[in-house]
């Protein structure tokens, strides 16, 4: 996954692909209960994905349920798998539902992270469920707008020199600034930060903050 994820970051970060990985584009949701559970949501995607895939090692870790590497959270909505491998870099998939505004809805969020080889990786992904179908349906990006490079810069100490650093950086050099999602265990909203700590100083960096609104999302400028 992680050459996969690497082909991803010479794409302007305007442009985030629906189709770059082998991503399932709908799933019927099962569930015993009254309603279906993020861990429900969580098999119906990784049990999609091909044998032996980084998804279906996910799927047995939260079959089990939490241990050191899982993090299965029905109460609050999320799940998150995390091992690390051969180059010693880590692999985690992490998911979380939101209530849609839309009673009859709900949205999932999927993200692939791969950690520790010096530039860091992020492939999100969302879902749209229909609680009558209980069809889980692959969509666009939820954003009124999308995340920028210069929305990781904290405006109030950086100079002007590294303003123009970010805001200039072109093709390949975008590769560092682009964003770093995590989902929320707690709370509504996505952070994102920049894929290479060192991009600029650490001190001048920030975390984005993606608000959500009950139906989309729209970044905290």
């Amino acid at each position: 996954m992680r050459n996969l994820l690497k082909s991803l970051l010479v794409i302007a970060i305007s442009v985030i692909p629906t189709v770059a990985m082998a991503q399932p584009e709908s799933c019927t949701v099962k569930h015993s209960g009254s309603k279906a559970t993020i861990k429900d949501f969580a098999k119906a995607y990784c049990s999609q994905c091909e044998q032996g895939s980084f998804e279906r090692q996910a799927l047995t870790a939260i079959n089990k349920g939490n241990s050191k590497k899982c993090v299965v959270d029905t109460k609050n909505g999320y799940v998150k798998y995390s091992t690390k491998i051969a180059d010693g870099s880590v692999e985690t998939l992490e998911m979380c539902v939101w209530n849609c505004d839309n009673k009859n809805e709900k949205l999932v969020a999927v993200n692939h992270l791969s950690e520790g080889g010096g530039l860091d990786e992020s492939f999100l992904e969302f879902y749209r469920y229909d609680v009558k179908t209980k069809l889980m349906t692959h969509i666009e990006h939820p954003f009124v707008d999308e995340p920028q490079p210069i929305d990781m810069v904290d405006l109030s100490v950086a100079g002007d020199d590294v303003v123009n650093q970010v805001r200039s950086a072109r093709n390949e050099d975008m590769n560092k600034y682009l964003p770093i999602y995590s989902l929320p265990r707690y709370g509504k909203n996505i952070t994102f930060r920049m894929a290479d700590r060192n991009a600029i100083h650490p001190a001048l960096q920030r975390t984005g903050t993606l608000i959500w609104n009950g139906s989309t999302f729209s970044v905290d400028r």
